[in-house]
């Protein structure tokens, strides 16, 4: 379980499930402490792969998650408290955005 806002293209896993699915992060909530983000089961495989090769490199994870939330795919929308970071907060393999940390 994690109580910090994961950051948008971060994946993580939902606790909510026995088979502890991974969610590609698309949006945040402060406010309400949420999450909206889409199953990487859902997604084309092709996309996964991107998404697998973007490691380390923040900027095309977060355009990859703008396609990916422009796209017409079902979403959740989880507290914060139902998920956990994978390896540790953050985008795999980057180091914390700027002003985190």
């Amino acid at each position: 379980m994690t109580t910090t806002l994961p950051e948008v293209g971060e994946v993580v896993v939902l606790e909510m499930y026995e088979s502890d699915p991974w969610l590609l992060v698309c949006a945040t909530n402060d406010d309400s402490q949420t999450i909206t983000g889409t199953l990487l089961a859902d997604l084309a495989h092709e996309t996964v792969l991107r998404i697998a090769a973007s490691i380390g490199d923040r900027p095309r994870r977060r355009r990859l998650t703008e396609a990916v939330r422009r796209a017409d795919l079902t979403t959740l929308e989880v507290p914060i408290q139902e998920c956990r970071h994978r390896q540790g907060p953050g985008i795999q393999g980057c180091p914390p955005p700027e002003g985190v940390g």
